[in-house]
């Protein structure tokens, strides 16, 4: 995603077809006769197994939304970043944590199940997914298409080797500050939408103190944080006829996220800036996601897997941001995240240790055999 307003990206845009289609794609075909089965959306997964449950779905995404201001982001050297005192071999490359490490990985388990021949009573699903506009749409399309309901959904993300069993959901709110556009020489009385919106994001803080005694013992708290305000037109000397504020509205379990529109379009009727309209419009949406307690059997063949090839019990956290776990959970299907550690700067270079790439790959496929092999879940 590039810097600006729009960030937003669909999954059939050309970038995202040229990727899946002519890059990703044809480096499974190569690998051998696998079956590939085309989704909605631009999307494909790569079947293996027997094609009956129980079923275990590994997801990759393509979309990258951060390290936008990295100097070389396509570069894709191998370096030792002694400066932020790391002595080993990294990769560097803008969408290496989020995506290409997990993309990899996919690759690297095909080859191995094709290879090998590897026989599984069961049905593994790689997926692509190409989910880039902060909804579920790319997931709910890929769960209606596929041949089999997952017993459980892993989306490979960078979560530091945790697996993360739950995060809060977010809506993106509109605030639409309409008012009177005028040479900055003669501003006018009334209709100055600068500062209006001064008057609505004292509002929205005051909003913001109030959402936030609202908590989850593991997943924190609501909130309410402006995060983008565009004004238009931009001209010279000229106070802009119109504002666009973007609010993150955090979720909580339960919460509906309609419902945060209309709270906060009542804190808005509280203020009336002269010559000057305000509306509220509710806009993309993820949802919260919580791992059910009578199902952590299912995470048994991760949980080892992380144990054995990391040395350490497998730790179960929360993430702190939203993403896609919360629409698979929500039409019941069991779904964590898991992945690499992300430790370059959010805008940044982006990279990620060899060692926990090699890492990540082990841990994948202890977890294929484990689920798959004696004592495996019953779908």
């Amino acid at each position: 995603m590039p810097l600006g307003s729009a960030t937003l990206i669909e999954p059939d845009d050309p970038l995202l077809v040229h990727y899946v289609q002519r890059e990703l794609r044809p480096r499974f075909e190569r690998l051998g006769a696998l079956d590939i089965i085309d989704l909605p959306h631009n999307q494909f997964t790569v079947r293996f197994g027997s094609g009956a449950g129980p079923c275990l779905a590994l997801v990759a995404y393509t979309p990258t939304q951060h390290h936008n201001l990295m100097t070389e982001p396509w570069s894709g050297r191998i370096a030792t970043p002694i400066d932020r005192g790391i002595d080993e071999p990294c990769v560097f490359g803008q969408g290496i944590t989020q995506n290409k490490v997990h993309q990899a990985c996919l690759l690297g388990l095909a080859q191995w199940l094709y290879d090998e021949q590897v026989a599984l009573e069961g049905t593994l699903l790689l997926c692509v997914n190409n989910e880039g506009r902060s909804s579920h749409a790319c997931s709910e399309g890929m769960l209606d298409a596929l041949p089999i309901t997952p017993d459980l959904m892993v989306q490979l993300f960078p979560t530091g080797f945790d697996v993360s069993v739950g995060n809060r959901g977010r809506i993106d709110l509109y605030v639409h500050v309409r008012g009177t556009a005028a040479h900055s020489a003669n501003p006018p009385h009334g209709g100055r939408v600068i500062d209006a919106v001064g008057v609505v994001l004292d509002r929205i803080r005051k909003l913001d103190e109030e959402v936030r005694q609202r908590s989850h013992p593991r997943l924190g708290h609501e909130q309410a944080v402006p995060y983008q305000v565009v004004f238009d037109p931009l001209a010279p000397h000229t106070l802009p006829a119109t504002a666009k504020i973007t609010v993150d509205r955090r979720l909580l379990p339960g919460s509906d996220p309609l419902d945060t529109a209309v709270e906060l379009r009542a804190a808005l009727s509280e203020i009336s800036p002269a010559g000057c309209e305000i509306t509220v419009e509710p806009g993309v949406t993820m949802l919260p996601a919580w791992f059910p307690e009578e199902q952590i059997d299912r995470l048994h063949a991760l949980d080892s897997a992380v144990s054995r090839h990391l040395g350490s019990p497998a730790r179960h956290s929360v993430y702190g941001g939203s993403f896609d776990a919360g629409g698979p959970s929500a039409r019941g299907v069991p779904t964590v995240m898991f992945g690499v550690p992300e430790e370059g700067d959010l805008l940044g270079d982006d990279f990620v240790r060899v060692s926990h790439v090699r890492a990540q790959e082990r841990i994948l496929r202890s977890t294929i055999t484990t689920f798959f092999g004696p004592g495996r879940l019953q779908s």
